[in-house]
């Protein structure tokens, strides 16, 4: 399952819990939710091997 796929499913059950009244459940699908969003906005902040915004030069190395 990608991660569109992932972040519809949790619409879904947010809009199933929010309806139920199950707002509890509702607060931690919204917390999953906001972090895939940003998971999916910065997508190699936990990547070990992603540059880190730094350019290396060619008499650096």
């Amino acid at each position: 399952m990608n991660s569109k796929e992932t972040m519809r499913n949790l619409e879904q059950q947010i809009y199933v819990a929010c309806s139920e009244g199950d707002y509890d459940t509702v607060n931690m699908l919204e917390h999953q939710l906001e972090m895939l969003r940003t998971k999916a906005e910065h997508p190699f902040d936990d990547d070990p091997y992603a540059p880190e915004g730094k350019l290396f030069l060619d008499d650096e190395w």
